[in-house]
């Protein structure tokens, strides 16, 4: 009722004041549709980063959790953008949160086949059941599909290389996963 008695009212005193308000409700309407549709996120693969652990430095428990410390034997990187090993003194201050939660905190320095250094840090989570969570903790993640847990990552990187300052400005999610005891695969895709 109130709304056909507006519109009346606007079409007696002017009948162009209508016609603009009508033409600014579809106007702003379709803004707001492409502005929201502008806004999905699109992913591109990156590179697969595959790195071997070392068994744990256990710091044990602290203040908001269990501290262990990985450091890694070694690793890859491995995509028709980006080929290198991940050099010494790289490892994972990972955090057990609670009987399902694991919080990642990694740090690493990638030197690619063409001799430029990538310095990588990434923070996330690996959340499973609790039963399957202690099957993770004992290296046995390899026997669980991937599908029984959430597994990733935020991979920030610095470089100094031109030919991969790219990499500076770039949103990154890895999704992880253990093919092997004592291994991890992240698949590192770009968000843009």
């Amino acid at each position: 009722m109130s709304w056909y008695y507006s519109k009346s009212i606007l079409e007696k005193s002017n009948p162009n004041k209508m016609k603009k308000v009508i033409f600014l409700a579809v106007f702003f309407s379709t803004c707001f549709y492409v502005q929201v549709h502008a806004q999905e996120l699109k992913s591109e693969f990156l590179f697969d980063l595959e790195i071997s652990l070392s068994p744990p430095q256990i710091i044990g428990p602290v203040l908001t959790g269990t501290r262990l410390i990985f450091p890694f034997k070694d690793g890859f990187v491995k995509s028709d953008k980006i080929n290198g090993k991940i050099l010494d003194c790289s490892g994972e201050w990972g955090l057990i949160v609670d009987s399902t939660t694991f919080k990642m905190d990694v740090r690493a320095t990638i030197k690619t086949d063409d001799g430029a250094l990538i310095y990588i840090t990434y923070s996330g989570y690996n959340y499973a059941s609790a039963q399957k969570s202690a099957l993770i903790r004992v290296g046995k993640g390899n026997e669980l599909s991937p599908s029984e847990y959430y597994f990733r990552s935020i991979p920030v990187f610095e470089t100094s290389s031109p030919k991969y300052a790219w990499l500076n400005h770039t949103v990154a999610i890895g999704v992880g996963r253990f093919p092997a005891p004592g291994k991890i695969i992240y698949r590192i895709y770009a968000i843009k």
